[in-house]
C-alpha cells in the first residue's frame, strides 16, 4: 500500500512538475524581450517605379545605361483553382507579380472555415501582415543591377506571361537582358461525383499540393554562373494561440542519415539574439539582413532535405524537391545548397508565437552560352509545395513522407493506432464526440482486464488497512516484525503491493498516445457538440471577470473532469491508517485541483475523453462489485511472525526477506562494533549469551531431579 501510494506520489509529482514548468511559468515569468536592430526602410516599391516610368529616355546621371534600366510591368494578380467545392480544386491560390510570389492559399474544404468568422474559407498561407510573400526569389546578379533602383526581384513586378485557372508563368530578364527567371505555378483538378470529391478531399494529397517550376536561363553568348535564393512558406495560420501549445516550428527532414529538425520561435529569436549581441560586442550595430547572413553562414542546415516547412496544429506548409534522380546521386549533387531559418515577425509577448520561415539557398548553377545544345543554357528546378490539414494520409505518401510532422511523441505507433480507429469512426458517420466516446469504450474494454485485476488489489488493500493498523499498534517501533506480519497477512490474501501499479504503467501509453492523438486531430476542428462551438477549444459556456491564466471563459468540462477524478481516487484509494497517509491523500488531493487548473485551457475533445474514461472507470467499479467484495475477506488470523511456520515464499516475498536480512545483519554488525572477537572469532557478547543459556538449563534441570546439588559433588 505504502509502495503504491509513493509511485502515485510520483507520477502527480512529475505531471505537475512538467506542466507547471512548460505552461504556468513561462506565461507567469516570461523572458525579457531582447531588441532587435531594424534595418531602414527603403522607400515604397510603387513610388520607385512610378520614378522610373516617368525618367522616360531621360535617364539619371549616376544610373546606368538607358539599356540596362529594368523594364516596368503593372502589378498583376492571378487566381489559380477555386473555392467551389463542387470545381474539382481543393485550394485557391492568389498569385502577385510582385515578386511572383504566392499572397495567400486557402482550402475549398467546406468543413475547414475560418474560426472567428466561418462565413469565409480557412486562410492557411498569407496571414502575415509584413509585406514578405512565399516563393520571393533573389538573384544576387540580377539584384545588383537593381540596386540603384532601390529594387530587388523580390518586390519589383513581374511579367505574367499566361495564366488560367490550372498554372500561370511570370518572367522577369535582367536590365542587362543576359538572364531570365521563369516561375510556373501549378494546381491539379480532381475530376468526379460531389461524394467521390468529398472522399478525395480526405485523401487525395495532390490537390493540396501546388507545383513550382524555377527556370534559370543564359540569354548572353557567353557561359556563366548562378544562385537564386527562395522564401519558404510565410504566414501559416495561428489559431487559437491562447490556448494551444503548439505554434509555428520549422520542420525538416533530410536524406540520408541526418537527423530531423525542429525549430520554434523562440529558438529562431535566440539565435537572431547570438548574433545581434555578438555584433555589439564588436561595436556593430547589425541590420536585419546582415543578421540573416550570419544566420546562413553558421545556423544553416546544409544536408539534402527530403522536405522543409512550417507546421501548426492542424494544418502545414511543406516544400519539397521533385529530384526524380536516385537518392545516392542528390546527395553527391544537391540543388539547394543550405537552409536557414528567419524570422518573419516577432511577438513581443510570445517568442513562441512568433511568425517564422527559412530561406533556401541553391548551389551555384553553371549555364552554357545561349542556344547551346540540350538546353545546357538552362536550370529548372522543380517543387511540390503541399498545403493542407495534417492526416498522416496526405503526409506519408512521396515526395514528402512527413512522418515527423504528425508529431506523436514517445508512443507514436499507438498514437497513430488511435488515430487511425478514430478517422474510421468519424468516416463512418458517427460526428466527433460520439467517436470520441466510441473510441474511449473500445480501449478501456481492451484494457478491461488490467483495469478489473487493479479494481481487485485496490479493494483488497482497502478492506486490508484496519488490520494493517492493528498490527501496526501490535509491534510499535518494531519495524522488522511489522514487515513481516504485514508481507505475510498479504500472502494470505493474494494481494501484490505492485498490482495497483503496475497496471497503471501499463496504461501510461496508452493514455499518452490518446492524448495526443486527440490534440492533432484535424477533423476536431469546428466540430459541434450541445454548447460547445468548437471541440478543438476550451468549451467556454459563460463569459466570466477576467482571472490570472484562466481568463475571462468559464469552462464547465474540466470542472466535471476533475470532479470525476476526486471520485475515482476516493474509490480507488484505501483509507488514511495514520497521520502520514492522510497527509499524502490531501497532497493527492491538491495536486489533482492543481490538473484540473492546467485542464482549463485543454481542448473539449480531450475533456470529453477523460469525462468518458472516468465514468467508465467509476462504473466498472461498481459493476464488479469491488467495495462489496472488500467486505466479504475471511478473517485471517495473523501470529507472531517469530512463531509462524515458514512457507516457500514468492517473488516479492524473496525480496523482502532478503532486504530484512540485510537490515539484520547490518544491525548485528553495529552492536557487536568496538568489541574483542575471542578465539573462535565470535563476539564475546554473544558467548556470553550462550552460557547464560546454558545456566538456566542446568538449574531447570536440576530443580526437575528434586533439588540442588552441591557443586563439588
Amino acid at each position: 500500500m505504502d509502495n503504491r501510494r509513493f509511485f502515485s506520489f510520483l507520477i502527480y509529482f512529475f505531471a505537475f512538475t512538467y506542466i507547471f514548468n512548460t505552461f504556468i511559468a513561462p506565461k507567469l515569468f516570461p523572458p525579457p524581450p531582447p531588441e532587435v536592430a531594424q534595418e531602414p526602410a527603403d522607400e515604397d516599391v510603387l513610388e520607385v517605379e512610378e520614378k522610373i516610368a516617368e525618367a522616360g529616355e531621360a535617364a539619371p546621371v549616376d544610373a546606368p545605361p538607358v539599356d540596362d534600366k529594368p523594364a516596368v510591368h503593372p502589378n498583376k494578380d492571378v487566381i489559380l483553382g477555386s473555392l467551389d467545392p463542387a470545381s474539382g480544386y481543393f485550394l485557391q491560390v492568389q498569385l502577385t507579380s510582385l515578386g511572383a510570389a504566392i499572397d495567400s492559399v486557402q482550402l475549398t474544404d467546406p468543413k475547414f472555415k475560418e474560426l472567428k468568422d466561418e462565413t469565409q474559407q480557412v486562410t492557411v498561407v498569407g496571414t502575415n501582415t509584413t509585406d514578405d510573400k512565399t516563393f520571393t526569389t533573389a538573384v544576387k546578379r540580377i539584384d545588383d543591377q537593381l540596386k540603384k533602383y532601390k529594387l530587388t526581384l523580390e518586390n519589383i513586378s513581374w511579367e505574367v506571361a499566361e495564366s488560367d485557372a490550372d498554372h500561370a508563368t511570370f518572367t522577369f530578364e535582367s536590365p542587362d537582358h543576359k538572364l531570365r527567371v521563369t516561375k510556373t505555378y501549378q494546381v491539379v483538378k480532381t475530376n468526379g461525383s460531389p461524394e467521390e470529391l468529398q472522399q478525395a478531399f480526405l485523401d487525395q494529397p495532390a490537390g493540396f499540393t501546388i507545383q513550382l517550376d524555377l527556370t534559370v536561363t543564359n540569354l548572353s553568348a557567353e557561359p556563366g554562373s548562378v544562385t537564386y535564393e527562395l522564401q519558404g512558406p510565410v504566414g501559416i495560420v495561428l489559431e487559437n494561440s491562447d490556448h494551444s501549445r503548439k505554434y509555428r516550428d520549422i520542420k525538416v527532414e533530410f536524406e540520408g542519415d541526418d537527423d530531423a529538425v525542429t525549430l520554434g520561435g523562440k529558438a529562431v529569436e535566440d539565435l537572431y539574439t547570438k548574433h545581434l549581441k555578438e555584433g555589439q560586442e564588436s561595436g556593430i550595430v547589425m541590420t536585419e539582413s546582415q543578421v540573416r547572413t550570419k544566420l546562413a553562414q553558421a545556423d544553416a542546415w546544409t544536408g539534402s532535405f527530403r522536405y522543409v516547412g512550417i507546421d501548426v496544429q492542424f494544418f502545414a506548409g511543406l516544400v519539397a524537391p521533385l529530384d526524380e534522380r536516385p537518392v545516392e546521386e542528390q546527395l553527391l549533387d544537391k540543388w539547394i545548397e543550405r537552409t536557414y531559418p528567419v524570422m518573419i515577425q516577432k511577438n513581443t509577448e510570445t517568442l513562441a508565437k512568433s511568425d517564422i520561415s527559412f530561406r533556401m539557398r541553391s548551389t551555384l548553377l553553371d549555364l552554357a552560352p545561349s542556344g547551346a545544345q540540350g538546353g545546357a543554357d538552362s536550370v529548372t528546378h522543380k517543387f511540390a509545395f503541399f498545403v493542407g490539414p495534417k492526416r498522416s494520409v496526405l503526409l506519408d505518401p512521396p515526395p514528402l513522407e512527413a512522418t515527423q510532422v504528425l508529431d506523436y511523441g514517445w508512443f507514436g505507433p499507438v498514437a497513430r493506432v488511435m488515430h487511425w480507429i478514430l478517422e474510421k469512426l468519424y468516416r463512418m458517420g458517427l460526428p466527433y464526440v460520439f467517436a470520441i466516446i466510441g473510441l474511449t469504450a473500445l480501449v478501456r474494454g481492451c484494457m478491461f482486464p488490467i483495469s478489473r485485476k487493479q479494481a481487485i488489489m485496490a479493494a483488497k488493500q482497502k478492506a486490508l488497512a484496519p488490520r494493517l493498523a492493528e498490527l501496526k499498534l501490535k509491534y510499535g517501533e518494531d519495524k522488522e516484525k511489522f514487515a513481516r506480519a504485514q508481507m505475510e497477512l498479504w500472502r494470505k490474501h493474494g494481494v501484490n503491493p505492485l498490482g495497483g501499479c503496475l497496471p497503471a504503467f501499463i496504461q501510461l501509453p496508452v493514455f499518452i498516445g490518446l492524448y495526443t492523438c486527440l490534440n492533432s486531430a484535424v477533423d476536431l476542428r469546428l466540430s459541434k457538440f450541445l454548447w460547445i462551438e468548437n471541440l478543438a477549444a476550451p468549451d467556454a459556456l459563460a463569459s466570466m471577470p477576467q482571472l490570472p491564466f484562466l481568463g475571462n471563459e468559464f469552462n464547465l468540462l474540466p470542472c466535471i473532469s476533475v470532479a470525476l477524478f476526486l471520485v475515482q481516487q476516493k474509490m480507488f484509494m484505501p483509507p488514511p491508517t495514520d497521520d502520514q497517509t492522510a497527509m499524502t491523500q490531501k497532497m493527492m488531493n491538491m495536486m489533482t485541483i492543481v490538473m484540473g487548473v492546467m485542464f482549463w485551457h485543454v481542448p473539449a475533445g480531450l475533456c470529453m475523453y477523460f469525462i468518458c474514461s472516468s465514468a467508465w472507470g467509476i462504473a466498472e467499479r461498481k459493476l464488479l462489485g469491488a467495495d462489496k467484495m472488500s467486505t466479504e475477506l475471511p478473517t485471517v488470523v495473523v501470529k507472531d511472525p517469530d512463531a509462524e511456520p515458514k512457507r516457500k515464499p514468492g517473488f516479492f516475498g524473496k525480496l523482502m526477506d532478503a532486504v530484512q536480512e540485510a537490515q539484520k545483519k547490518a544491525e548485528d554488525a553495529q552492536k557487536n562494533a568496538g568489541k574483542t572477537p575471542d578465539k573462535d572469532n565470535r563476539p564475546k557478547g554473544n558467548n556470553k549469551k550462550k552460557n547464560d543459556k546454558k545456566n538456566k538449563y542446568n538449574k531447570k534441570k536440576t530443580d526437575t531431579d528434586g533439588g540442588v546439588k552441591d557443586e563439588n559433588q
